[in-house]
Order: C-alpha cells, then structure tokens, then sequence
C-alpha cells in the first residue's frame, strides 16, 4: 500500500488536466468500463458546459486520483435515466435543471492508491469546490454498495431513479442539495462531518 501525503485541488495548468484525463480513461479502460483504449488516451466528453477536474496528488505531485464536475446541463445521468427516474422526483429534476447545479463524474483512482480512501478525499473536494462557486445541486450516479457507503457516513442524497447496470455496477442515479449537507452529515455523524468541514 503506498504511503505519503495526499492533497487535493483544482487542476490549474493544461499538465495537471491532461494527466487527470489520461487516468480517467487508464482506470475505466483497466476496469472494463470502456471497451478498447482511444489513440489520445482520452475518453470524448459530451458537454457544453465548463469543465473541473479536481485531483489528488501523492507528496511528489503525481496526480493519483481525480473527479470531473460538469457545469451546467446536459447531464449524462438524466439521459441515461430518463426512461426510469420516479415520477415523484420530477419536480425536484425541473429545479435541478432551472438552478446552477453540476454533475459529478468521472472518478478514478490509480490501483496501488485505491487502499487510501482517495475518493472520499475527491468527494469533499468537490463539496468545497461547489460552495466555493455557490452551486445549487449536484447530480451524481453512483454504485449502490458506494452510495450506501456515503450515506452512512451522512451524507443527503434523493435516490431519483431506479437502479441499472451502468459502467459493470448496480448504479443509482441521485441528487444532492449541496447547502443541504453539512447540516445533514451533522445530525448523523458529528465526527465525519469535522472532517468534511475542515
């Protein structure tokens, strides 16, 4: 298991982003989720909206993990879902689609990391990026048994969709209210919530 400091940020410079890029597309591509390697190393992105990749950084500034946020819509999730979101969550997707909201996606860690709880780090990365830019909510589809995970810890997440086989997993398409969460996190994990606040 590979020890050191890891910090968090925005990718900053055309490097840091390149290289967020080309792990993205080396650990779906090692995980199956896409099927054969693009020539670039680079998986397309379908968006019109601007673009965060936050990464993790080991104590040599190698960018070991990384997280994309989509501002603004289309989101792929609402696409891929929209045959089975709950009717009951329609309102909820207007609002989405009406307020400054992101969606989160393309997670990936590099194998030799994954022992480390990066993308929790990523994950709080991306909270203190959206309040930073005053984001409304976000959209996230996630592995169950991971969602299950995030929720325990006390995090808000409206389930708006049923489950489906996406990128090999059981996923569950959600919506977080992002000024929602802390209070969330500390009526239920008091403990988590300092680390997420921190």
């Amino acid at each position: 298991m590979k020890q050191g400091v890891i910090t968090y940020a925005v990718a900053t410079t055309s490097e840091m982003v390149l290289a967020a890029k080309h792990l993205h597309h080396d650990v779906y591509l090692q995980m199956g989720y896409i099927s054969k390697p693009y020539a670039d190393r680079i998986i397309p992105l379908q968006h019109n909206g601007s673009t965060i990749y936050i990464v993790a950084l080991n104590d040599t500034r190698e960018v070991i993990g990384t997280i994309r946020l989509n501002i603004g819509s289309p989101f792929s999730t609402l696409k891929v879902w929209e045959r089975n979101i709950y009717p009951s969550c329609e309102t909820l997707i207007k609002d989405v689609l009406a307020a400054n909201s992101f969606e989160i996606g393309a997670l990936a860690v590099k194998k030799e990391y994954s022992a480390q709880k990066i993308s929790w780090g990523l994950y709080k990365a991306s909270y203190h990026e959206a309040l930073t830019l005053n984001l409304t909510y976000g959209v996230i589809s996630m592995d169950c048994r991971a969602l299950r995970s995030m929720e325990m810890l006390g995090w808000f997440v409206v389930r708006i969709g049923q489950p489906m086989i996406y990128c090999g997993s059981v996923t569950v398409p959600g919506i977080m209210p992002v000024k929602l969460q802390s209070d969330c996190v500390s009526s239920k994990n008091k403990t988590y919530q300092q680390y997420l606040c921190a």
